[in-house]
């Protein structure tokens, strides 16, 4: 699907995949694994549409893999910061 997509927009490409709820899940590193099968340095970003403090989180992960020696054991999500910035027709509403 990524090679057909890439005929009609060359200068695209995938730099992150994103979830809804709070956090990384069991599923994550199943859905990671499968994009890192096409591009490299991917970012998880994790949105939180329950507004239970009031108002959507947004969080990104990166992955790490570990590993015992030559062989594979999981993969940690580790969270990066994120510097979310909006034009000011964005904004409205937000604040």
């Amino acid at each position: 699907m990524l090679k057909s997509h890439l005929k009609v927009n060359p200068q695209e490409a995938i730099v992150r995949w994103f979830s809804t709820g709070f956090g990384v899940t069991g599923g994550s590193a199943l859905i990671h694994e499968f994009y890192s099968r096409e591009v490299s340095n991917l970012v998880h970003l994790t949105v939180d549409t329950s507004f239970g403090s009031g108002e959507g989180t947004i969080k990104a992960y990166v992955s790490v893999n570990l590993s015992l020696g030559d062989r594979p054991l999981a993969v940690q999500f580790q969270e990066i910061p994120v510097d979310l910035r909006m034009i000011e027709a964005e904004r409205v509403g937000c604040m």
